[in-house]
């Protein structure tokens, strides 16, 4: 079901938005209560995947981000910019939240932050994400999901949290996002987008994080 829903879906494949519409005909399913539990949400995957790539560029090439989170600093059009966490919540309608996806995964740990390390979620709180009978021990590869939490990863992959690899495998901190998205528990949207601008830079562009 997987491969055929890379394989056979280019409109979807060739956009980093989410499509409901287009995921509904995929899928068979409506699946939109997974995205509209969080505020803004569906909204924040919807925008348009259309950029800029010298933006893009010049915007790795300068962002720092501040230890706590707290804001941003980066050049565009040789213009420097600060953007504090509040107001970027503000503009995109987002809401803070206490829990955050990568300190859930990796603690305190300084990026770059390895792609299969990190902490496993409890047992209990990934187990719908697994076939069942699913207790500690078991495997959990891809191959053992869910079809609902296939397809979650598969649009947390295209949209959120965008990679070029390990399209095999399911990290630890992919099984922490599409658990919090099966069991509807909020998230600190802000912050992923921070971390994951974080590693990247930190791993100077040469891993296998999509610049979206």
């Amino acid at each position: 079901m997987y491969e055929a829903l890379v394989r056979s879906h280019a409109q979807f494949r060739e956009h980093s938005v989410l499509d409901l519409e287009i995921l509904r005909n995929v899928v068979g399913a409506d699946i939109t209560q997974y995205f509209i539990y969080l505020h803004r949400l569906r909204e924040l995957l919807a925008l348009p995947g259309t950029y800029s790539e010298e933006w893009v560029r010049e915007f790795y090439a300068s962002v720092w981000v501040s230890p706590d989170h707290s804001y941003i600093h980066y050049t565009l059009a040789s213009t420097g910019y600060r953007l504090r966490a509040q107001s970027a919540r503000e503009v995109l309608g987002l809401r803070a939240y206490s829990t955050r996806i990568h300190q859930l995964c990796y603690g305190n740990f300084e990026p770059p932050r390895r792609p299969h390390g990190g902490a496993l979620p409890p047992v209990d709180f990934v187990a719908s994400c697994f076939r069942q009978p699913f207790r500690d021990g078991f495997s959990r590869t891809v191959g053992e999901l869910t079809r609902l939490a296939r397809i979650l990863d598969f649009v947390l992959r295209k949209t959120l949290f965008p990679r070029t690899g390990y399209r095999d495998g399911f990290t630890k901190i992919q099984q922490w996002l599409v658990a919090h998205l099966i069991s509807k528990t909020p998230f600190d949207l802000w912050d992923l987008i921070v971390s994951e601008i974080e590693d990247t830079i930190s791993k100077s562009l040469m891993g296998r994080h999509q610049l979206s």
